[in-house]
């Protein structure tokens, strides 16, 4: 189900020719598709890390990114709206022979073809937890903590084939590793991935999934069936040997974080009780309650205390359950808020 091909960028037509017909992306890659538009150059500002409960707690109590059990960190692009009409705009320049002014005037069309998982930032398939950066902030974190002061390095790490999924890997890591990641191509070998500037360029090739339009001559043209296609993405994968990590401020940490539905497709390795909107729920609440004590009891209190919160239960009434939440949130900063007060007083005495 899974292949990797390392040290490459592969195009949608090279994977036809380097997967084995028995490889279940065969089955999408082979498909005849409607037109639609492709390659798509997104320049790409900001990347994301999303997480689980015990993920969440554990940077946030570290004021740090450090995988447990591997050498790598993570992290996807993260695409805003204006970016996606900013990409449909270079699309039409290179790509529909009309005028000026036609351009000027054109509806916005792209967003009725990022429909693949990528494009969907209320949703994650790894938690309920997203963690968002500037990458230029990113950069210059691990340019300090792990490079010595030195730009680093990026690579082409691989070509990641799922089910239908495709992931492009960028391997990020500090220029003393040179010799251990040699045979990985430099970045700017790559056909369809590049950094400048502090953006991801990113040519996308399959930016749908499930087609539900066409796209012929500049005109968006609805199916009457939909088509299920593969769908591509980057990965930026930051090295990270132990004791290395991504050192960041609990306040940015606060700041960055926003609570995500799961999709249908949950890999976040959960096997509680909790169903999906429950987990989602008590994201939110978490989040909303850490957001509220940082801002009542300030950051340094976060370092030895949690946010215990409760579930909300009633998810028929989102007024109710909206009361419940504030009402949740303030009872547990005052307790803590009390319990703050008692140790001060006794330090003091």
């Amino acid at each position: 189900m899974k292949r990797i091909f390392t040290g490459q960028h592969l195009s949608l037509w090279r994977l036809t020719k380097q997967v084995t017909p028995q490889d279940h992306i065969m089955k999408y890659l082979m498909k005849k598709i409607p037109p639609y538009p492709h390659p798509v150059e997104f320049w790409v500002s900001d990347v994301t890390h999303v997480t689980e409960e015990t993920g969440f707690r554990g940077i946030l109590k570290s004021e740090q990114f450090r995988p447990p059990n591997s050498e790598f960190s993570w992290w996807a692009l993260k695409i805003k709206k204006g970016e996606i009409r900013s990409a449909e705009k270079r699309y039409m320049k290179s790509n529909v022979s009309n005028t000026a002014q036609e351009l000027k005037e054109q509806k916005p069309f792209l967003e009725k073809f990022t429909t693949s998982p990528l494009f969907k930032l209320k949703k994650s398939r790894y938690g309920n937890y997203r963690f968002t950066f500037p990458l230029t902030d990113l950069m210059q974190w691990y340019k300090e903590q792990n490079c010595g002061g030195e730009d680093p390095v990026l690579r082409v790490y691989g070509t990641v084939t799922y089910r239908q999924q495709i992931v492009y890997t960028v391997l990020i890591h500090s220029p003393e590793d040179n010799q251990r990641f040699g045979e990985y191509p430099l970045l700017e070998a790559s056909e369809w991935v590049q950094y400048q500037d502090g953006k991801i360029i990113w040519k996308a090739q399959a930016i749908c999934e499930t087609h539900r339009y066409q796209f012929i001559s500049g005109e968006v043209q609805k199916l009457n069936t939909r088509k299920f296609y593969v769908w591509d993405l980057v990965s930026l994968i930051f090295y990270l040997p132990k004791p290395k990590s991504l050192k960041i401020p609990r306040e940015r940490l606060i700041e960055a974080l926003e609570a995500c539905k799961l999709d249908k497709i949950d890999l976040s390795g959960y096997q509680g009780p909790k169903n999906k909107e429950e987990r989602f729920l008590e994201a939110k609440m978490n989040i909303r309650g850490t957001k509220l004590w940082r801002r009542r009891a300030g950051s340094q209190s976060l370092q030895d205390h949690y946010i215990q919160t409760t579930d909300c239960v009633d998810h028929a009434n989102s007024q109710t359950c909206g009361r419940v939440e504030e009402e949740s949130v303030l009872r547990v900063y005052k307790t803590i808020t009390y319990r703050q007060q008692r140790a001060d007083s006794q330090t003091c005495g």
